[in-house]
């Protein structure tokens, strides 16, 4: 019986924790990453905006 319990509080604990890796991966895909990528497009538009007012 004590294995047993052993085995699958192990097991579940695995599981648990692959779980939340699995939801953790797919907000930063989600959410995270998207934001980074728009800050980004931002950004170059700056840079291209301040070459274009310096530029004759």
């Amino acid at each position: 019986m004590n294995r047993t319990f052993i085995k699958g509080f192990l097991a579940g604990n695995a599981l648990l924790i692959a779980g939340l890796a699995a939801t953790a991966i797919g907000i930063k895909a989600k959410v995270i990453n998207p934001i980074k990528k728009k800050e980004e497009q931002i950004e170059m538009g700056r840079k291209r905006a301040a070459r274009k007012r310096i530029a004759p």
